[in-house]
């Protein structure tokens, strides 16, 4: 009820000043600075990341490491436990004197091909987002933790604006300068493959044998 008469609040506040002029947190006082606008909701980052409160930065951290391996531990774990699924398979088969599918081993192997492929990635966009999420707040969010429920509605809402990816990589990822001279059709395109490794990647283990929960976000520029 707090963030709902905080946003109606600022939603006012905002089409009579400028949030570029917005320079000092109006609750906590941190120095901030404007960072973007989705649809009527406006984004903010501190000034200093020195400022950060603990409780957030432990997230930062988090995403930063998962944003540089490509990689998080669950996605290592269902990718290892997918190529033993299809090695048991084999073996089991071995040992039941029963018809050996070779498809078994190959598709393990393709497994790990994928995992060591993904590792070269310049980033993982998902990963990206949740960063992102860390980073960026709108003012009626409390700045001094971190809502994981707000913040992937946060993310969502960023998805739907075009040109916004681009503009969080360029302020938050170092080494994709080459990425972002490119044309706007070719950064969507190298987009879309990505995506379209993603969904290669999830459905090789989900033919494993293991249910994937997680909820891909789609990408769009």
């Amino acid at each position: 009820m707090k963030r709902i008469i905080y946003n109606i609040y600022y939603y006012f506040l905002f089409k009579f000043k400028n949030p570029k002029k917005v320079k000092l947190h109006p609750r906590f006082d941190k120095p901030i600075k404007f960072g973007f606008r989705v649809g009527n909701r406006y984004f903010f980052r501190l000034a200093h990341d020195y400022d950060m409160y603990e409780n957030r930065f432990r997230y930062l951290k988090t995403f930063y490491t998962e944003v540089q391996n490509k990689l998080t531990s669950a996605d290592i774990n269902e990718f290892c436990e997918a190529s033993r699924n299809h090695i048991n398979n084999y073996i089991k088969a071995i040992h039941e004197q029963k018809e050996i599918d070779p498809r078994e081993l190959s598709r393990a192997i393709g497994l790990l091909d994928e995992m060591e492929h993904r590792s070269t990635w310049y980033f993982e966009p998902t990963s990206l987002y949740k960063y992102a999420s860390v980073v960026y707040f709108d003012l009626s969010e409390d700045i001094r933790d971190y809502d994981v429920i707000y913040s992937n509605k946060k993310i969502e809402h960023w998805s739907k604006k075009k040109t916004l990816f681009r503009l969080i990589l360029k302020e938050l990822m170092e080494g994709v300068e080459n990425l972002l001279t490119l044309s706007s059709n070719d950064f969507n395109y190298y987009i879309s493959q990505i995506q379209e490794k993603k969904d290669k990647q999830q459905n090789l283990i989900s033919e494993a044998g293991l249910i994937d929960n997680k909820k891909s976000i789609e990408i769009t520029m």
